[in-house]
């Protein structure tokens, strides 16, 4: 009985995140509508992980079990994207183990963040922070890399959990994770839709096994401190060592964030 694994994109600015909420448009609503007009019933997907409102992804994770399907994973690849919108597409397809879950079996994921110091743009700001402070490159990587290990993340949790009271303290984990990158470097934008000049715009990655509700949007909104030079760089490692989010920071907007990629198996975590 085939299992495929589906690489997805999406634009979520007008998705109201990636898991199905009733009376939502979400990913995972509108990918099952297109999977219910091919296969005749309900199917059922499973995510790599949850994006909130606003948030896209160019490599987000899906598997489906399609009995009544007979032709190739490409096929259904393109199939299931002709019943799809615009701002959402199959990137890759592929078969896949029974017992493939893509949120269990991963062994990172990678998220990056866009922050463009400069006038308003609205184009680039539908995908980055659009910032009119510029920020210190250097200083960000500075406190970037003293989030890099094993620690507990609380000060970087919001939705009530990265406090020493709450219900996730109390599990097994708690608020540890191990971020195996967390950098930043200034990517020039030659020319796209909107820009007409150069612009230069600066790009956190953090990869991690795990990540806390928006914990990449805190640890961005911390950098951004570091960056206009309100904190120094080694005050990151002062907010983490409290393990509490009250130390915390301002929480970046959604729309500057991607989930770039899933790692599985052996896959390495690959340079920028």
């Amino acid at each position: 009985m085939p299992t495929y694994r589906l690489t997805l994109a999406y634009d979520g600015t007008c998705f109201a995140g990636s898991q199905a909420q009733p009376q939502e448009r979400t990913v995972q609503g509108v990918l099952q509508q297109a999977l219910l007009a091919i296969a005749g019933e309900p199917v059922a997907t499973i995510f790599a992980g949850r994006t909130d409102r606003g948030v896209h992804a160019a490599g987000q994770v899906a598997a489906i079990n399609l009995d009544s399907w007979r032709g190739t994973a490409n096929a259904l690849a393109r199939t299931v994207q002709s019943r799809l919108p615009s701002d959402l597409a199959v990137v890759a397809a592929g078969e896949c183990e029974r017992s493939f879950n893509p949120r269990f079996d991963a062994r990172w994921r990678e998220y990056r963040y866009w922050i463009a110091p400069g006038p308003p743009n609205p184009f680039l700001g539908r995908y980055a922070w659009i910032r009119h402070a510029a920020l210190a490159a250097e200083a960000v990587a500075a406190g970037a890399k003293l989030l890099i290990g094993t620690h507990d993340f609380a000060s970087f949790a919001s939705g009530g959990e990265g406090v020493p009271w709450s219900e996730r303290a109390r599990r097994p984990r708690g608020t540890i994770r191990t971020i195996f990158r967390c950098e930043s470097r200034e990517v020039v934008l030659e020319a796209s839709p909107g820009i007409v000049a150069p612009r230069t715009v600066l790009v956190v990655r953090v990869v991690a096994d795990g990540f806390l509700p928006r914990m990449v949007r805190n640890i961005v909104g911390a950098l951004t401190e570091v960056g206009q030079g309100r904190e120094e760089p080694e005050w990151i490692g002062q907010v983490l060592a409290a393990a509490d989010r009250r130390a915390g920071s301002v929480v970046a907007p959604p729309h500057g964030l991607t989930l770039w990629r899933v790692g599985y198996g052996d896959e390495p975590v690959e340079d920028w």
